[in-house]
């Protein structure tokens, strides 16, 4: 088409060379136009119909062709595949539309539910109702992916609705991995691995990202995660002892995804005048179960305390917020927290999906809210995580201030 016009606008007009526009550059190489000349007509020409032919050739070759249908295998095919297509993408199709892998599944699913379950009774009943749902094909349409475990996910705790069983009891969880699941535990740590493991926590300040006093007197530290104590310890002393003289704390986890429950009773053991009980949903937790209040020479226990949250704020970051808010110790401003705290074991059951399920009560909660670990912890003080820090520091100043 292009070809086209040239040939017509130079037909009318004739054809005017433009003035070259040259940009003098030190030192680089340069080339300069010597003569120009008008093109031939008969070039053009013979150029246009060279692109008509090409493009005519173009559809003929690029007609769609209809691909015989084949059933769709597991494992190594015994055939020839579809063109252009790898082996990779070959398993990721037969995963997806293979339905025997489905049944496979939902019955190793069923299975751990009805033997594993705290409530055999209850978890007889969830099994089977997530047999008739496979029964009546309402999973053959989901890829062996995130899909499918979010939709058996939402059948389990449909069904234990329905069962009277109170929203927030973590009853488990089906998980899917892109990766590989690992077959077993970590090996254990060597030496090595463990001075390794401190040293890059000590690069990252064992993630205190920001620790300062904003006007008013107000402490502010954001901290992205609960590093294990054994390595820092005395790094998380003394961000404390930095913020001991501010007459409120502003304590930020809207991107704290958890971590070590110790680290987090720690920090908590400022705040209180006693030893004070913080509620773990675990049964057999390795975090003891009190602070270690008093702590000698600290001056924040009866001050202002402020925290952010997200809805990534989870785990151990979770275990902190639910009990400072229990204990009416912090006003908590952001938005509701992930509700990723779960108390039950976790079992492999293929490559890519595992589950965890609660197979022991978890020990009595004293407070009134329950459930956190699975519906999240509401804020007291409910915006976005982008105003969380305006709306906690404007209160934080305020109290400050009566001081």
């Amino acid at each position: 088409m292009d070809l086209t016009i040239d040939l017509f606008a130079t037909s009318l007009h004739g054809w005017q060379p433009g003035k070259p526009l040259l940009a003098r550059i030190d030192g680089a190489p340069r080339f300069d136009i010597i003569e120009v000349h008008r093109p031939r007509s008969e070039a053009l020409a013979a150029g246009m119909l060279t692109s008509i032919l090409i493009f005519a050739s173009f559809t003929l070759l690029f007609q769609p062709k209809a691909l015989p249908n084949a059933p769709a295998q597991l494992g190594k095919g015994s055939g020839p595949g579809i063109p252009g297509a790898d082996s990779h993408d070959s398993a990721q199709q037969a995963v997806a539309t293979d339905p025997e892998a489905h049944h496979k599944l939902i019955a190793a699913i069923a299975a751990n539910l009805k033997q594993l379950y705290v409530d055999r009774a209850i978890g007889q009943r969830l099994a089977d109702a997530l047999l008739a749902y496979d029964k009546n094909g309402e999973y053959e349409s989901l890829d062996m992916a995130a899909d499918l475990a979010a939709r058996i996910n939402k059948d389990i705790q449909t069904t234990s609705r329905a069962l009277g069983i109170p929203r927030g009891v973590f009853i488990a969880d089906v998980v899917y991995s892109a990766r590989p699941l690992p077959t077993g535990p970590p090996p254990p740590m060597t030496a090595e691995m463990r001075e390794r493991s401190r040293a890059a926590l000590l690069q990252q300040n064992c993630l205190f990202e920001t620790i300062e006093t904003l006007p008013h007197n107000v402490g502010y530290m954001k901290l992205n995660g609960f590093a294990d104590a054994t390595s820092c310890q005395e790094t998380t002393s003394r961000a404390m002892a930095s913020v001991n003289n501010v007459d409120a704390l502003i304590v930020d986890l809207r991107d704290n995804g958890g971590g070590f429950g110790d680290t987090a009773l720690q920090i908590a053991g400022y705040l209180f005048d006693r030893p004070t009980y913080l509620y773990d949903p675990r049964r057999n937790s390795p975090v003891p179960a009190r602070t270690a209040s008093p702590i000698s020479g600290n001056k924040l226990v009866d001050k202002p305390v402020y925290v952010l949250t997200s809805s990534r704020t989870q785990s151990a970051a979770e275990y902190f917020v639910y009990n400072l808010k229990m204990l009416k110790r912090a006003t908590i401003v952001g938005e509701t927290t992930a509700g990723h705290q779960h108390s039950g074991a976790f079992h492999r059951i293929t490559d890519h999906f595992g589950m965890g399920i609660q197979e022991a009560a978890p020990p009595d909660n004293p407070f009134p809210v329950k459930g956190w670990e699975v519906i999240g912890i509401e804020p007291d003080v409910k915006v976005s995580r982008t105003e969380a820090f305006d709306a906690a520091r404007k209160l934080a100043e305020s109290q400050a201030r009566r001081r």
